[in-house]
This record gives structure tokens, sequence and C-alpha cells, in this order.
């Protein structure tokens, strides 16, 4: 499952807002479909830890599997700075394991899967994870009203560019009612890839639904409730 892809990629383009982006903690859930077979839910958390630092986290589950990522990361108001990501994934009794460090004071991030270096890779500025990815995006798009892109993502594997098209604005009928969202897609070098995401506006471009069709396999995620810190 590449639910981090699925739910950490965000992309929009829209005016400039008046007011600055407030990072605030927040609990989204979700429920989620593979191909009509396999049905479960998913929570999406951000926490403060202290100061500028922050804790992301997806937990998926669905009968016998379970998938949770979770990035470590800085926001200075501008900018998202990774500084670890792990991946854990249980299906049947199949474990496996993946992770990045983020080594800024040598430029260089590793990545490792099932406990062993797989990949050591040169930073660039702007390299995110797939999770903090959405929140570097979200605040360009309401402080700047468009992308500051090219965005990078450093994966266990590589570092990599990620191209989005904009599909266009609709409303969506969800189970928190009808919400008003950009839809847009995420661009592959694998024509039999296709991944649309729906971005509602009111809760700051949070995805509401995404659909990935993997080569036949299609994985949708739909939002069931969101809510901020205190409320």
């Amino acid at each position: 499952m590449r639910m981090a892809v699925f739910l950490g990629t965000l992309l929009l383009t829209a005016s400039p807002l008046l007011h600055a982006f407030d990072l605030v903690p927040f609990t989204a859930s979700y429920r989620f479909n593979i191909d009509n077979k396999l049905s479960g839910t998913a929570t999406r958390t951000l926490e403060k830890k202290s100061g500028d630092s922050w804790r992301y986290t997806f937990i998926a589950s669905a009968p016998l599997a379970t998938a949770s990522e979770t990035s470590d990361f800085r926001f200075d108001g501008r900018t998202v700075t990774p500084l670890a990501y792990a991946q854990n994934r249980k299906i049947f009794m199949i474990k496996k394991k993946s992770s990045v460090d983020f080594d800024w004071k040598k430029r260089s991030a590793t990545g490792r899967r099932d406990g062993k270096d797989n990949a050591i890779y040169p930073l660039q500025a702007g390299t995110l994870d797939t999770l903090n990815l959405e929140i570097q995006i979200r605040r360009d798009l309401k402080d700047l009203g468009k992308l500051a892109g090219p965005y990078f993502l450093g994966s266990p594997k590589d570092i990599a560019p990620l191209p989005f098209v904009i599909e266009g604005e609709e409303v969506l009928d969800t189970a928190m009612g009808k919400l008003k969202v950009l839809k847009v897609s995420r661009k592959h070098n694998d024509p039999k890839r296709h991944t649309s995401f729906w971005l509602a506006r009111d809760f700051d471009y949070l995805p509401a639904k995404v659909v990935q069709n993997d080569d036949g396999a299609v994985y949708t995620i739909e939002l069931t409730s969101y809510k901020t810190a205190g409320k």
C-alpha cells in the first residue's frame, strides 16, 4: 500500500489569501477500500512536540493488515525541515519496515529497509518526506497563493521530484457533508498508474478523497471526520 504517497502528497494552486498559514495540531479520520475487497479505517494526527518541532503520524488498519508512518520535522513558519521518517507494515504475518534519517549537517540522507542501510544520497534544499510534504505545500499555497516547488521527496530509496497537475474545482459529497474541493492529479512515469486528490478548502486543503489506480488495483480513501486541538 503506497499510503504515504496517497495521503502524504498534496498540491493546488490558489489566489493569495489574507491570513498566514497557522500550523495547529489536528486529527483526521478516513475510511479506505482496496478493489472492493479490503476495507478499513485510517487516522492522521499532527502533534506539536516543543518549540518548532512537530510529529505527524498516519495509522491505517484493516482485518489482518496494519500500516503506520511517522514523520518528525521542524517548521519555522515558512519551511518544513524533515528529521526522521519511519514506516511499518504488517500484512498477515509478514512485517516490513523502512525509514529515512535526514542529516542536515552532513547534507545527506540514509534510507533503510528492514534494518539495513540501502541508500545514502545527498540532500538538497526543499527535500521532504512523504508525510510532511503535505505541510509544506499547504503553507506555500496559503501564504504565497502558489506552489513554491519543485518539491523533492526523500524516500528510503532515493530522492526524486513529484510533479502534479491541477484538474479543477468540484463539490464533493462526504461523510461530513458537501465540501468544496480542488481536484489535483499526480503525474506518473508509468502510464498504468493514476493518482487523484480532492483537497478540502475549508480545512486548509486537507485531502478529502484520494483515488489511486496502480496497474488495475484501485485504492480509495475518504475523509470521515476532522478536528483541531481543543475543538
